[in-house]
């Protein structure tokens, strides 16, 4: 299935947020195409019915053509989004019309053996790279693609802080066998090979070869920062002058390429500069007009697909790697996953680390009076003591207004006596309660 769009493609663009509002308003072009992360302009409806989505008003005033990118339904794992999520997502696409969409090839809920319900791991993990797997996201993909009304689906090849585990495909073979069994399109982020590269994964150059060069649609770019021993995909500033070498060297391979999107977190905008922001758009822009793609076809058959196995089942890899990410006593490991899981232990400390960073983030933008009352009367480290001894009472919540009201009844027990606290929980209560 190809992308909705003619051969001369979309251009440059970026990931929306209003820090950067100013440059894809700016008359001198920079910005040719505008992705948004739906999700991320989605609030639940009060009154129980569903989502409240703020997508198309936030985006009316900007006439470049739109990508949805989606963030809270990954299609690498056994346990998918509601029918609620698909309805929303589907109402995007229908009012802003895009090309394609994407989604990422990761998993965010697991499940454990007991469980009535899925758990949230916290964060985008990474799916075993199996034969089974391979099975297991390309049915996921034809499905969410049949239910969005068939509009073009790519999906994101991963990042990955795990070292590569026994038997389990090459990062590059794993995602060109979803693509080709799903019949979709891939988003390459080229930022999320180059972390994997430099942090013990396959290289750059063995990655783009495993794959089906004609069904890359889009490139995502980002800046990237060391953190805990491990080169780290966080949308943190400008993109280094390597990966803008890689870029253009691996873009004028790709026949149908549509678009060049730029990533940074709406936080680090304003240290990165809105000028600096520009001027890597400008250079974009000069790659992308320079790119000569090969004609499509022009490229060798299928390779074999790797014979491996790891000796897990996508379900026990879920639950592994969840529990362990969100902080939750782990299954017991056997055979040869065993000594691999002793020497994933960094990476999964690392992932931790990220699924706090993230709790504390929704708790601080869904209640921002009581998180301000607690600032004033225990400072930062009080705070980051509460949040750890909330995380080890209460598995993390992928709505953000379930963290904070998980949070306010955790603090009814932690702090009872503090002047002014329930005050301010019933304030954001009452700001919660209005969307």
């Amino acid at each position: 299935m190809a992308p909705r769009q003619e051969a001369s493609g979309l251009g440059v663009g970026v990931v929306w947020c209003p820090a950067l509002d100013p440059l894809c308003r700016d008359g001198a072009g920079l910005v040719d195409v505008i992705e948004a992360e739906p999700e991320t302009l989605w609030a639940p409806r009060s009154d129980g019915t569903g989502i409240r989505s703020f997508v198309g008003p936030a985006l009316v005033h900007l006439p470049q053509p739109k990508l949805l990118h989606g963030v809270g339904a990954p299609l690498g794992g056994t346990c998918l989004a509601g029918a609620e999520h698909t309805r929303s997502f589907a109402r995007d696409i229908a009012d802003l019309r895009p090309a394609f969409v994407s989604q990422h090839l990761s998993f965010t809920h697991f499940r454990r053996a007991g469980d009535p319900e899925p758990l949230f791991a916290g964060f985008l993990l990474p799916p075993l790279q199996s034969a089974q797997g391979v099975a297991l996201a390309a049915a996921n993909i034809r499905a969410h693609r049949d239910a969005l009304g068939g509009v073009p689906l790519a999906v994101e090849t991963p990042v990955s802080y795990l070292p590569p585990a026994p038997g389990e495909w090459p990062d590059g073979a794993f995602v060109a066998a979803v693509a080709e069994e799903a019949d979709c399109g891939i988003l390459l982020d080229l930022h999320n090979v180059l972390c994997n590269a430099r942090n013990g994964r396959q290289s750059v150059a063995a990655f783009c070869e495993a794959l089906p060069l004609e069904r890359v649609w889009e490139i995502h770019l980002a800046g990237g920062e060391a953190i805990a021993g491990f080169f780290t995909d966080a949308h943190s500033g400008l993109v280094e002058p390597e990966l803008m070498e890689i870029t253009a060297a691996v873009a004028s391979r790709l026949p149908n390429l549509q678009a060049i999107v730029f990533e940074i977190m709406p936080e680090r905008v304003e240290a990165a500069g809105l000028a600096a922001i520009a001027d890597q758009l400008g250079q974009l822009k000069d790659l992308w007009a320079a790119r000569r793609p090969a004609a499509a076809g022009a490229f060798a058959a299928e390779p074999a697909r790797p014979t491996t196995s790891p000796e897990m089942t996508t379900e026990a890899w879920e639950a592994l790697l969840g529990c362990g990410c969100a902080g939750l006593p782990p299954p017991a490991v056997a055979g040869t996953m065993a000594p691999w899981w002793s020497a994933a232990g960094a990476a999964v400390d690392l992932y931790r680390l990220f699924v706090g960073e993230g709790r504390a983030s929704a708790v601080t933008v869904a209640a921002p009076r009581t998180t301000r009352r607690l600032l004033d009367a225990q400072g930062d480290a009080g705070v980051r003591r509460l949040f750890g001894d909330f995380w080890r009472q209460s598995p993390p919540h992928a709505v953000a207004v379930d963290e904070a009201r998980a949070f306010f009844r955790f603090l009814s027990g932690a702090c009872p006596a503090l002047p002014g606290l329930a005050d301010c929980i019933a304030a954001d209560e009452r700001n919660l309660a209005s969307f």
